[in-house]
């Protein structure tokens, strides 16, 4: 079939032409929205769908997660900050190299299947748990294989050198963590490129998170990103966090979080997206609305950051504020929940945490909090106009919700009963463009029994493998 008509649905359409609409219907043609309104007509060849009673939403938009970490989830988690905070960074440099290929492909195609269950329809995957060729390819198909659309960032530098049974300098380890890129690196992207990402139509593409960022000379950083940029890589995602003390001229991060830097140099533009960024100033922040560039907040994984004088509250609040396309995201799947709608809530009640939000934030609606994960979402993810909201013409990037649980709320508008109750649970349909990907509560061709099976088979060998490794 290359027609669906889902009928007598509650909108959420999140455009502003349209607006909510009641008892209406969608029709999908191949993998567009081919009409929105009452009374539409079905083709002959139309599965038809009756949705009264649920609601009909935008597909959700996942700026920023970690998506190979899911291979060890739980391992470490948010909810044990004492223990958390001091091995996260170590559990990573272990878990890297204590990975096969066959482990970052089971992950990835995991993590995508485990995002498009909660809803989410689009992911920026920021990529960074490859430290060869042959495990960057094995993720990359992983992702591919899930049918998610998105990105798959690839990490620049990653270069550790060590493996399973060794004993090393943690400050070798983390040297190596993220190095400066070299010709191995490039060889990696461009294959990743060539082989996986040449489709520039195809659901998800090749985007890249360079090496270069706060303590690196601002002439290698131009070096690398002219690079990149030439491949015609239209993504490059950055973790920002400013430094604790300044860098000297010439270095990023000599001012502020390091965005008058890359603005005086003129490398920032409108591929650049910006993820945490906590403590990114006013001027900052109209450096990047100016030059185009986005922001990635991922408040659930952020609450600890207030406690850091570096780092402080989630910066989404006032990065919208600035007219900056402002997304958000899990960022840790290793310790955080996977419903999204849970993530959508942290984003509303971080706000609260940020004392410059206190302005404003007691106007906000649910509409708002909702456009971070939907319309706005997309924007700050380079896909605005292709994504994130119910619109004619756009990709038919989907999610049904039952409303039948007695814990979903009836009154309020749409996006007060989304925003309020919903949860993964209550997904009864996700479509990415076009194609079913989840009916009747349940992920089509997908063998969750399986896949728990080899997960938990691969997080045992890989748990053990990173325990062997020591720091000195």
């Amino acid at each position: 079939m290359t027609h669906t008509l889902i009928k007598n649905a509650s909108i959420l359409t999140r455009d502003p032409k349209l607006g909510d609409l009641h008892g209406s219907d969608l029709l999908i043609d191949g993998d567009r929205i081919a009409a929105v309104g009452p009374n539409l007509q079905a083709p002959p060849d139309a599965e038809v769908i009756d949705a009264k009673g649920m609601v009909l939403m935008p597909g959700l938009i996942d700026g920023h997660r970690h998506v190979w970490e899911i291979i060890d989830m739980g391992r470490l988690v948010k909810t044990r900050p004492a223990e958390y905070a001091p091995y996260y960074q170590q559990w990573k440099m272990r878990t890297i190299v204590s990975m096969t290929p066959e482990d970052n492909y089971l992950a990835e195609l995991i993590g995508g299947l485990q995002a498009i269950d909660s809803g989410v329809t689009t992911v920026l995957d920021y990529a960074h748990g490859q430290p060869s060729e042959d495990r960057a390819m094995a993720a990359a198909q992983g992702l591919r294989d899930s049918g998610i659309a998105g990105w798959f960032a690839f990490q620049l530098g990653v270069s550790s050198s060590y493996k399973p049974g060794d004993t090393v300098s943690l400050a070798k380890a983390d040297g190596e963590r993220i190095a400066m890129t070299n010709e191995s690196h490039w060889k990696t992207a461009e294959r990743l490129q060539k082989e996986l990402f040449s489709d520039s139509t195809a659901l998800l593409q090749l985007g890249l998170a360079p090496s270069g960022n706060n303590g690196s000379r601002i002439e290698d950083i131009r070096k690398e990103w002219t690079r990149a940029r030439g491949m015609g890589v239209k993504m490059l995602a950055a973790h920002i966090h400013k430094p604790e003390q300044p860098h000297a001229p010439g270095v990023m991060g000599h001012r502020d979080s390091g965005m008058p830097d890359l603005y005086e140099a003129g490398l920032l533009g409108p591929d650049y997206q910006a993820t945490h960024a906590n403590r990114l100033t006013s001027d900052e922040l109209k450096m990047l609305r100016d030059t185009g560039g986005m922001i990635c907040a991922t408040a659930m994984g952020e609450f600890p950051y207030v406690m850091s004088p570096s780092k402080g509250p989630s910066v989404h609040g006032r990065a919208r504020a600035a007219g900056v396309p402002t997304g958000m995201g899990i960022d840790i799947s290793l310790a955080l929940t996977g419903d999204y709608f849970e993530h959508i809530r942290a984003t509303f009640w971080s706000l609260y945490l940020d004392p410059e939000c206190r302005g404003y934030v007691g106007r906000y609606t649910s509409e708002d909090i909702l456009d971070f994960a939907t319309s706005m979402g997309a924007q700050a993810v380079r896909l605005g106009g292709v994504t994130g909201t119910i619109t004619v013409g756009k990709r038919a990037d989907l999610v049904l919700l039952s409303t039948d649980r007695i814990g979903f709320g009836m009154a309020g508008s749409l996006a007060d009963r989304v925003v309020t109750f919903a949860g993964t649970p209550d997904v009864d349909s996700v479509w990415i463009a076009g194609k079913a990907r989840k009916r009747h509560g349940k992920m089509l061709g997908v063998d969750w029994a399986n896949l728990k099976a080899r997960l938990v088979q691969a997080q045992e060998r890989v748990g053990a493998q990173a325990a062997s490794i020591r720091f000195v």
